[in-house]
């Protein structure tokens, strides 16, 4: 036995672009107009992807049973060496709705019943349908992995004998226990089947919803195994050869946004540009967008409305140029009046600093012609101010003496912006007092 591993999601996005809408969960008549909806030529697509060749029924006799796969479909109690070709290593992949019709369809003690399967809670059914379950209860096995829920279209129900059971269906009316969905088992001899009690979960209408895609693609993917190259289908006791399956179309995949993104996550690059070249060649092989084209063309009736709702649009366009074109004056006049309202304060604030530095050198000044008047040397060429000047001991020898050097600790210790207009003043008055002191000290007229 081969190891199992879980597939790439993508493998299955070739048979999304096959689909079309259909009724899902028809009713199980013989009636012709179901009879296209009920075929399984999507489940034989699968097996060609999956590289099994079908064979007829002459050449099944003939074929190894440890390289083929036996597909048994709906009536059952007709199909005979099912038990034999098991025995010898063959897969088996047997799905029915309906009575055996004997006590038991295989050696294994696997038994189908007909009869109405009804689910207690509408929500269990698909699409709201209680007779058709959604089997969601699954019992670990390599073709449920990953494998969210399957959906049922009027089952019947199964004995699973001696096999695994893998599956089990929701609470169902009249009964009061778990009730058997699917099943599966190994033989001594290499031998493989899947058995479930409904064959509808394969058919064209069934097959891509919920994920019964998925699941068909595992169980044939676990029948396989390794060494099987053949598959022959025998539905309700006959060989069906599929022609031209490749002409089949499928309803769409049910995936959400979530988990259509989770799928194109997964691809490599390689894998995503095919699915981008393979998705834009089967848009333009089905003439979608001109059939849009159309469909919304067909749609218009009233020429002179359109023709209207034309004009109007014109209309619209010129009118919204036109606001532009005014918005962008306005912009620009905006804009250059900021240009000239920033030059207008730079030139202010360059004027004010001026004026702050021009009084900071008047103080200058005036402390300078003092001291060249006190004693014949400028203010910055005294290594101590006032400390050099000579006066008459004295009462105003000290008042000038504090004066003096107040004020010039304040010009060497004070911003430039100390210097406002009115401690200016205050300075030039102190100045001429000191002058005056000097003067009357020294003498002199």
């Amino acid at each position: 036995m081969s190891n199992f591993y879980r597939p790439r999601l993508f493998r299955l996005l070739p048979l999304a672009f096959l689909f079309m809408f259909v009724n899902p969960c028809a009713s199980q008549d013989n009636s012709e107009v179901l009879t296209f909806q009920r075929g399984f030529e999507g489940l034989e697509m699968i097996s060609k992807y999956l590289g099994l060749e079908t064979i007829d029924k002459a050449d099944f006799a003939v074929a190894p049973e440890k390289e083929t796969v036996l597909v048994v479909l709906g009536s059952v109690h007709q199909v005979d060496g099912v038990d034999l070709f098991l025995n010898k290593g063959g897969a088996v992949l047997v799905a029915s709705d309906q009575s055996s019709g004997r006590d038991a369809t295989l050696d294994y003690g696997v038994r189908f019943f007909g009869g109405p399967v009804n689910t207690r809670s509408e929500a269990d059914g698909y699409l709201s349908n209680r007779d058709c379950p959604i089997v969601s209860q699954f019992n670990g096995h390599p073709s449920l992995q990953g494998v969210s829920a399957i959906a049922s279209n009027r089952p019947g129900t199964m004995k699973a004998g001696n096999l695994t059971v893998i599956a089990r269906y929701p609470e169902l009316s009249g009964y009061s226990g778990p009730v058997s969905f699917a099943a599966a088992g190994e033989t001594s001899n290499g031998g493989l089947i899947i058995a479930l009690a409904d064959q509808s979960v394969f058919t064209n209408n069934m097959i891509t919803a919920e994920a019964n895609a998925l699941f068909a693609y595992q169980a044939l993917r676990w029948l396989k195994d390794s060494d099987r190259k053949y598959i022959h289908f025998i539905v309700d006791g006959n060989y069906k050869s599929f022609e031209r399956i490749e002409d089949i179309e499928l309803p769409p995949v049910q995936l959400s946004p979530d988990e259509i993104r989770d799928i194109l996550k997964q691809l490599p690059a390689e894998k995503l540009l095919a699915f981008g070249n393979q998705l834009a060649a089967n848009v333009e092989d089905k003439d979608l967008i001109n059939k849009f084209i159309r469909e919304q063309m067909d749609g218009i009736s009233d020429y002179a409305y359109n023709r209207g709702m034309i004009w109007l649009l014109f209309l619209g366009v010129c009118i919204s140029l036109v606001l532009a074109f005014l918005w962008q004056k306005k912009l620009l006049r905006r804009t250059a009046s900021i240009a000239v309202m920033e030059r207008h304060f730079k030139s202010k604030k360059l004027l004010k600093f001026q004026a702050v530095r021009d009084r900071q050198w008047a103080a200058n000044l005036l402390l300078d012609s003092f001291c060249r008047q006190a004693q014949g040397r400028g203010y910055r060429d005294w290594p101590s101010f006032p400390e050099g000047l000579s006066v008459r001991p004295g009462v105003n020898s000290k008042q000038i003496f504090g004066e003096m050097g107040q004020a010039s600790n304040d010009f060497k210790t004070k911003p430039a912006s100390y210097w406002t207009k009115r401690r200016l003043l205050r300075l030039e008055t102190a100045v001429s007092s000191w002058r005056e002191i000097i003067v009357t000290s020294r003498g002199e007229p």
